[in-house]
């Protein structure tokens, strides 16, 4: 880490700062503290393990969970196993690893199926707005940071992800650069850590530099990730969440005669994908663009939905836009210094082009003020609730008196600021040597009301989280597929005791006697139906039917409930050949059976080693094997 930081000269080129619009499931309460990169097993993808196995459960944390984390197991709706972490590892800032055994609450391990797994983080939370990130931490080190965003798709392998764009190269001449020293994108996870490709990508792209590219950055609700090179008047390209080479389209190619796009947002998805740009030099508005089916936006042919010279309005430009999920309006102007009695934020109605007879919106429904701590405005994001919008100054340091830059954190709904961040104050770190110069240059908010933004000067990412208790979930996108460990039912005895035939079976030990079906025929190869009055009681893998006498003759099996039985259907023998036919459900396959032989009806039946086994049809199936001695009697098991 650099002891001392030397901004580049170079003329003030504008800056946007983006703002966040629509988040794809907005929480119904402000929460600071989650969980994001679940991995099960080490990955996300799902996994398939045999009943009672460990399983590894791995998540990154924001900020400590002072309040605890609870892991729960559930199938379906149903909870099956919570495990609460009250303290200590597993609820620390960063990569925890928690073991779940296979086990439900009750300690039986959980049958055969499909089980999700949903961490619960909380948190005592903080008596103001707090600082949660370090300077000093080499991912949240940017050189010459313009753009910021994160991805707050909770369905995302992304979800939590912050991207930052570093625009000038300074890796000349240093032995060890830090990924943000690089020209281009860094990538990193929620608690500053590298992303697990690497910490850092160009994406293909030859950035211009010069403090102007990468520019500001978004992230749309289908996690692709859009970065501007303002340097060309605005141009757009866009990534996937590892800003891979392969992936990168040139989305908005600008018009650079015309227009200054200074920054941007995304709304909606797919073909739903709206671009919003603000223009400093042209329109001096704000403008929309729907998407091509090719994912691109046509410069040529954006509509403007705002323009300055309302009262009260814009009397400038747009620097920076913002949309929250109603379609509301926020930007900011780019006031260059003190003692300038131009209005700095504002808020505009959702636009209708009926309303608005396709004309521009001019009047706004609120703004801030001049106030000399409020120059160089740089960028705007509203806080996925629609409750904050948060407004980043860069000030003005190109010549005296300096105006230095804050962050300004304002109520949505009229404008009235809740706090200040970095007005004035020195945080303790090693890269620069006069701590309490701010250059606020962009800034985002996270799924869960944590507001992220960038620090020109000293060059850095920080995050704050918002006052009060809190808890978020986060659902694993991978799920845990029990394999049905089914034990057939095999019947030991059959007695008489009175008038009560008595049948004694063996089963799965987590098997239960609503499980099974006790099934009865008058002859070997009759049909089979429930047996009237039958009960079954026991457990723990033995368990014993009691059903009353029938005729002189009845033959009984076990059917395990929900289970088509394999039912032999003919038995043939030619030429030292036993041809067994038999049905099985339409699911089931040839493997799914094996063929067992014994010397006696009540002997002990083993797999019959040479038998082959065919499907004829779904549901219909034959085996066939050598015969064995003068006589043999067969079973097929599942």
């Amino acid at each position: 880490m650099k002891a001392t930081r030397n901004l580049p000269i170079r003329s003030f080129i504008g800056g946007l700062a983006l703002a966040l619009a629509l988040a794809t499931a907005a929480p119904s309460a402000r929460a600071n503290v989650f969980a994001s990169n679940i991995k099960i097993n080490g990955g996300m993808t799902n996994i398939t393990v045999a009943p009672g196995t460990n399983v590894t459960i791995s998540y990154i944390l924001n900020e400590p969970a002072s309040a605890g984390v609870s892991v729960k197991i559930f199938t379906g709706a149903t909870t099956v196993r919570t495990i609460a972490i009250t303290s200590g590892p597993g609820t620390a800032r960063g990569t925890n690893t928690v073991t779940w055994d296979g086990k439900a609450d009750g300690g039986a391990s959980v049958p055969g199926g499909n089980y999700s797994v949903s961490i619960t983080a909380a948190s005592q939370g903080y008596a103001g707005w707090t600082k949660t990130t370090d300077d000093d931490n080499p991912g949240n080190y940017t050189y010459d940071p313009m753009g910021i965003a994160v991805d707050r798709n909770t369905n995302s392998p992304y979800y939590g992800r912050v991207f930052v764009g570093n625009s000038v190269d300074n890796t000349e001449g240093l032995p060890n650069p830090l990924d943000g020293d690089y020209l281009g994108i860094q990538k990193l996870n929620a608690d500053g850590s590298y992303a697990d490709e690497g910490g850092f990508s160009d994406g293909g792209v030859a950035w211009h530099g010069q403090g102007a590219g990468p520019w500001k950055i978004r992230v749309s609700e289908d996690d692709y990730v859009y970065v501007e090179d303002q340097f060309s008047a605005g141009d757009i390209y866009r990534f996937d969440g590892t800003i891979s080479s392969n992936s990168m389209l040139h989305a908005f190619a600008a018009v650079t005669t015309t227009n200054n796009w200074t920054g941007f947002q995304v709304v909606g998805q797919g073909t739903n994908t709206v671009l919003w740009a603000a223009d400093d030099y042209g329109t001096m508005g704000i403008s929309t663009f729907s998407v091509n089916a090719d994912g691109t936006f046509d410069a040529n042919a954006g509509t403007q939905v705002v323009a300055a010279g309302g009262s009260p309005g814009m009397d400038v430009a747009p620097y920076a836009v913002a949309v929250d999920t109603s379609g509301i309006i926020y930007t900011i102007q780019n006031i260059p210094g003190q003692g300038n009695g131009s209005p700095r934020v504002f808020r505009y109605p959702a636009y209708d082009p009926i309303i608005n007879s396709n004309m521009p919106e001019l009047t706004a429904d609120w703004e801030l003020p001049a106030a000399d701590d409020a120059a160089g405005g740089h960028g705007i994001a509203v806080d996925p609730t629609g409750t904050y919008v948060a407004a980043a100054f860069r000030g003005y340091g190109y010549s005296t008196p300096y105006t230095l830059g804050n962050i300004k954190i304002l109520k949505a709904a009229d404008g009235m600021i809740v706090t200040n961040l970095d007005l004035g104050v020195a945080y303790t770190n090693n890269l620069t040597s006069d701590p309490t110069n701010h250059w606020d240059t962009a800034t985002d908010w996270d799924a869960v009301g944590n507001l992220y933004y960038t620090d020109e000067w000293p060059g850095c990412w920080r995050t704050f989280s918002p006052p009060g208790t809190n808890q978020a979930t986060t659902v694993a996108l991978a799920m845990v597929q029990v394999t049905a460990s089914v034990v057939p039912p095999y019947i030991q005895s059959i007695g008489i005791s009175g008038a009560m035939v008595v049948i004694h079976f063996i089963a799965g030990s987590s098997d239960t006697p609503s499980m099974f079906t006790l099934l009865s025929s008058s002859a070997a190869n009759g049909t089979y139906s429930p047996a009237s009055g039958a009960v079954i009681t026991g457990g723990s893998g033995s368990f014993q039917a009691t059903v009353p006498k029938n005729g002189p003759v009845q033959f009984y099996r076990i059917l395990r409930s929900g289970t088509p039985l394999p039912h032999i259907t003919s038995l043939n023998v030619s030429g030292g050949t036993a041809t067994v036919s038999f049905t099985g459900a339409s699911s089931d396959t040839a493997s799914s059976f094996t063929l067992l032989s014994s010397a006696a009806v009540n002997g002990t039946y083993s797999v019959a080693g040479s038998a082959v086994i065919t499907q004829l049809s779904p549901g219909s199936f034959q085996a066939t094997v050598a015969t064995s001695g003068p006589h043999q009697f067969y079973r097929v098991s599942r």
